[in-house]
């Protein structure tokens, strides 16, 4: 089975070349590495530096935005597999050949278990202690999506690969709304979590709050362009959602409570009580900030 693995990038220089390492050296003998970039930092003369054949590199000219980098990517794919990444994603060494057993059996789309890699620092660790409660083994949620993705890239293409997003593109939601577009098309779904990759997340204050902030301005880019809501829908669950963070904030008792159940599955347990509690706080205004931008932006359409 031949996969091609995408790696949408966008000023990555901090990350793409461990990325890039770990790719090279998985234990696979057919595959390639295709970096879909439109950055304006050092990524792109890092991803050329790599003496790896299987590596290639192409400058983003579909659109904008995540979805129309990886769509680009699927359609320069040579491989029957695309394994779809971002560039802060490391595979164990066995990965693809783990997956060739599921694509062997008949599967069309492959989710697999991921764990966050830096949980020495705060942020992280409540990222991953979150991932846990909601998505954790002993949960049922029905998921389309997790990190380290992989799919056959024909049935991609037949359900019109990723939303784009019109007129702006789409900020986060997106990859959730593709994998419900493969259920929907009758894809057999396989869900490996013996197969973990791991993947870094903000470790810093304001690099939390700005992912936080794209995380409700794509919650709202959803409710608008997926869902079908209209701009007066949009603006009631606007404000219903700052009237919650009010409330929850004003009242105090259930940001506390959140902290709490966070800290259970926290490495550190009770010492991140209060510390997950202000990242709640942080959190929560994040999120009210970006179904705002994201209001505004559906008003702005019209």
């Amino acid at each position: 089975m031949r996969f091609s693995i995408i790696v949408p990038t966008h000023n990555e220089e901090k990350d793409i070349g461990a990325t890039i390492r770990v790719l090279c050296a998985l234990e696979h003998r057919d595959f390639d590495v295709l970096i879909v970039d439109d950055s304006s930092d050092r990524t792109p003369e890092i991803v050329r530096a790599s003496a790896d054949m299987r590596v290639h590199y192409l400058r983003q000219t579909r659109g904008k935005g995540r979805s129309a980098a990886r769509n680009q990517g699927i359609l320069a794919a040579s491989g029957e597999i695309v394994v779809i990444l971002n560039a802060d994603v490391h595979l164990p060494a066995d990965f693809l050949s783990r997956l060739d057993v599921h694509y062997d059996s008949g599967a069309d789309y492959v989710m697999v278990e991921s764990r966050v890699s830096n949980t020495e620092a705060l942020f992280p660790r409540y990222i991953q202690a979150q991932h846990e409660l909601y998505y954790g083994p002993d949960t049922h949620i029905n998921m389309n999506w997790t990190e380290g993705f992989s799919c056959r890239r024909q049935a991609a293409i037949s359900v019109g690969m990723f939303p784009e997003g019109s007129p702006e593109p789409l900020v986060a939601g997106e990859d959730g709304w593709f994998g419900d577009r493969l259920e929907a098309a009758g894809c057999r779904r396989v869900f490996d979590r013996s197969i973990v990759v791991g993947h870094l997340m903000p470790s810093e204050l304001g690099e939390f709050f700005k992912q936080r902030i794209g995380r409700g301005h794509g919650t709202a880019q959803i409710w608008f362009q997926r869902d079908g809501i209209t701009r007066f829908d949009l603006a009631y669950r606007a404000f219903k959602q700052s009237l919650f963070f009010l409330v929850s904030i004003g009242l105090v008792a259930p940001v506390v409570r959140h902290g709490w159940v966070f800290a259970r599955y926290s490495t550190l347990r009770w010492a991140d009580w209060i510390p997950f509690a202000f990242a709640t706080v942080l959190q929560s205004f994040a999120n009210v900030v970006g179904i705002w931008r994201g209001l505004l932006e559906a008003f702005n359409e019209s």
